[in-house]
């Protein structure tokens, strides 16, 4: 997923019990989510109860031999162009030894998904191309991606993918699938490992990110969400067991208690990939209900997040402290040593000086030693600079 954008769960509920690291679990009621411009940690075992020891591992964007699986993406539009950011997030975060764009035209996928940002990633290395039908791209595949799948043609699709030997299918789609029931029960047929998840329409990022939660499958209306962040989630819940075996929908959603007990979230260490698997699992509550929380809990809460906050900003300050006071030693240093040198040079001068005034001797004969005037009046000729 480059400057990072980093993905947030919340609890309000349960956030005094996060803080203190007792790590009490939440009464599950429903999930929220956040895209946040942060960075860019890897946690692959996650203690709910332990929030306080999350260990962050910087992920690698070198191709190497950490890469494993291989997945093939559609895009029932017929262009890559919606959704050609979600191949920077299998390639950055998903690890993929090989990603497989298939759609009808090669030429019109190598204009959209070929970039300088591509080659610099590493995407470039694993990323391929079929021409055809979803059906045919499937051999030696383990994972399917599909976004926005043609519905008419996805039941045989769907049988394709589990005569080639596919292990695990995503469906993603920003509406409502017209025979839901039959799909779902084709994918449990199948004994692959599936996933249809529903958004609403797929647009820009926006630059302060957007709560999220999810809900049914079936909900009547989902609002437009930002594609990024939507491919972020998509991306990790591919190799989460929690997303298995489901059907949901990730929608927009607007809560008073999202900004405080997400920054709150990020503060005790939580990673993206860690919020998505508690936001799966059902351990985190949706939104804050302020009929559900007094006034004190409500206090608490608040005072909570300041000191965090406030705790942060002295930080930054100490830091900062630090680094102007490196710059100004620094100055110290470089001032001190331009005067050394300055004294040493003018010090040489005046030995040069020294020896090139001393007259001559009156016969105009060098002494025995090799100078130019009398071993007792003439100064020893000074070693050059």
């Amino acid at each position: 997923m480059s400057p990072s954008i980093t993905l947030a769960l919340f609890c309000l509920p349960a956030i005094s019990a996060f803080t203190a690291g007792v790590g009490t679990a939440p009464v599950a009621r429903a999930c929220a989510v956040r895209m946040l411009d942060e960075p860019k940690t890897v946690q692959t075992t996650v203690d709910p109860n332990a929030f306080n020891k999350l260990v962050p591992v910087t992920r690698s964007r070198e191709v190497g031999s950490d890469r494993t699986g291989s997945i093939v993406v559609t895009d029932g539009s017929g262009s890559f162009y919606q959704s050609r950011s979600v191949f920077n997030m299998l390639n950055d975060f998903g690890r993929y030894k090989s990603i497989v764009a298939c759609s009808d035209s090669v030429v019109d996928a190598k204009k959209m998904l070929i970039s300088r940002q591509g080659r610099y990633s590493g995407l470039l290395d694993v990323l391929s191309f079929h021409e055809g039908a979803p059906a045919t791209a499937f051999a030696n595949i383990e994972t399917w991606l599909a976004i926005n799948p043609d519905e008419a043609a996805l039941k045989e699709q769907i049988d394709a993918a589990a005569a080639a030997g596919v292990r695990r299918i995503f469906l993603l789609v920003s509406d409502a699938l017209t025979d839901a029931v039959a799909i779902d029960a084709q994918l449990k047929a199948s004994s692959m490992a599936y996933t249809v998840m529903r958004t609403g329409p797929l647009i820009a990022s926006q630059a302060e990110g957007t709560a999220l939660k999810i809900s049914d499958l079936e909900m009547p209306v989902c609002e437009d969400v930002p594609r990024d962040d939507v491919f972020r989630f998509v991306t990790e819940a591919l190799s989460l067991e929690e997303a298995h075996a489901r059907g949901f929908s990730l929608c927009p959603t607007e809560n008073e208690g999202v900004v405080s007990t997400l920054k709150q979230m990020r503060m005790v260490g939580y990673d993206r990939r860690d919020e998505i698997q508690f936001l799966l699992s059902g351990k985190v509550a949706e939104t804050f209900d302020a009929a559900e929380v007094s006034e004190e809990e409500a206090k608490v809460q608040e005072e909570l997040v300041l000191r965090s906050e406030a705790e942060l900003a002295a930080e930054r300050e100490e830091e900062l402290k630090m680094l102007l006071g490196r710059a100004r030693q620094r100055g110290i240093d470089t001032q001190e040593r331009l005067a050394f040198e300055e004294k040493e040079k003018l010090a040489h001068r005046k030995e040069q000086e020294k020896y090139y005034k001393a007259p001559l001797p009156e016969d105009g004969k060098p002494t025995a030693s090799g100078d130019e005037g009398p071993a007792d009046d003439t100064p020893e000729k000074p070693p050059q600079a």
